[in-house]
């Protein structure tokens, strides 16, 4: 199956095309559409918000669809678990609806700059909210590899840190973070975004220094406005939730993480659909979805190393660590929109742009590989870099 395109039809539908764009998007299997189909053309109760039977229905099934993805994701229980429009929301949830708890003494927000924006504005919004309270937001760096700096995160960690805000896989430099490597002060809470490495690295929530967690279930072969946020239950507590907000009801209750986060009328077909994306991994395996990922990144980085001009921006892939898939590079001497118009045309498609960071990134060009992709599609990629830094 891996290095398959058979299970995608957008991809068995255009047969030719090289799609290298999976930090942004991933195309859904035939499972996933396959749930989402009979979920729309089942019966059409709203989950918990009748005592009908239709109603009853829906509401199993969207509570069997949490456990599924709470077990995917190594988390205890499935009350740690709640679903989210995407990991933009599930962000904004946690500042919005956790953050004024844990800072309502003050404290310091550290984050890097140089994060996916989604990860870091809601952040520094409750920073400039609370300010009069106390409330700092404070930076870290990353180096030029994209890895966290860990002399420079020890520099501004302290005794008023309170939430350590970080990413586990780079959506530009691809690098993992490690948790353990930081010193994180004991008594600071860390909220960890793994929209690039679920689906592609195992995630084990119970037992990672992470106590906060959001996922984009877009990324991870899900539909698209699917996502989860992942709040420990130690810290259900600091939870605010609306009892004015349209809920379903008291019978519906699980806990105050799904109080807050799922208001108003549930996504039982987005839930069911991203169910169904987790058990498609699990039925390959995310150890041997990594691995092959590994041995992609592996040949893009040898490849490109005899391509005069191009220069990777993160880390070289290696046997010796699990790679996420995600290479970003420069040509010397194009703009990054020109390259990926070139590649475009060769019927490749990457990212390029600002890549939702602060700052330039305008020669900046990314290739993100999935389990779909196979070494011709490498091939391909180095081909068209080459043509493209023959140009210069």
């Amino acid at each position: 199956m891996l290095g398959s395109r058979r299970h995608f039809p957008s991809l068995t539908a255009e047969p030719e095309l090289v799609y290298l764009d999976a930090a942004s998007g991933t195309p859904c299997p035939d499972p996933v559409i396959a749930q989402l189909t009979a979920e729309l053309r089942g019966p059409a109760g709203n989950p918990g918000r009748g005592g009908h039977p239709w109603a009853r229905d829906a509401l199993r099934r969207f509570e069997v669809a949490r456990a599924s993805v709470a077990a995917f994701l190594g988390a205890s229980s499935p009350d740690e678990v709640a679903f989210t429009r995407g990991a933009t929301g599930a962000m904004a949830f946690l500042a919005d609806r956790w953050g004024p708890g844990a800072l309502a003494d003050g404290g310091d927000i550290l984050y890097c700059p140089g994060d996916h924006l989604s990860s870091v504005r809601p952040w520094l919004r409750l920073a400039e909210r609370m300010r009069h309270q106390g409330v700092r937001a404070v930076a870290y760096r990353r180096d030029r590899l994209g890895r966290i700096d860990p002399d420079d995160f020890a520099r501004v960690a302290s005794g008023r840190t309170k939430v350590v805000v970080a990413t586990d896989v780079h959506n530009l430099h691809g690098t993992r973070t490690d948790l353990d490597t930081l010193a994180i002060p004991p008594a600071a809470t860390v909220c960890l975004d793994c929209s690039q490495s679920a689906g592609r690295l195992p995630l084990r929530l119970a037992e990672s220094r992470a106590e906060l967690a959001v996922v984009s279930g877009h990324k991870m072969f899900g539909p698209p406005g699917t996502g989860t946020v992942y709040v420990r239950r130690s810290q259900h507590h600091r939870i605010a939730v609306d009892r004015a907000a349209g809920r379903s009801g008291p019978a519906r209750h699980v806990s105050p993480l799904t109080d807050a986060a799922e208001e108003g009328s549930l996504d039982g077909a987005g839930a069911a659909a991203l169910a169904s994306a987790a058990a498609f991994i699990d039925g390959i395996g995310l150890e041997r979805v990594g691995g092959h990922l590994t041995g992609l990144a592996a040949r893009v980085t040898e490849g490109a190393a005899r391509i005069g001009g191009v220069t990777l921006l993160g880390p070289p892939a290696g046997a010796d660590r699990p790679h996420s898939g995600i290479a970003a590079f420069t040509v010397d001497g194009q703009a990054g929109a020109d390259v990926a118009f070139a590649l475009e045309q060769r019927g490749i498609y990457v990212r390029a742009g600002d890549h939702c960071l602060e700052g330039p990134r305008d020669d900046v060009v990314r290739a993100s590989f999935h389990l779909y992709n196979d070494e011709n599609d490498v091939d391909r990629l180095l081909q068209g870099l080459a043509a493209a830094a023959e140009r210069d």
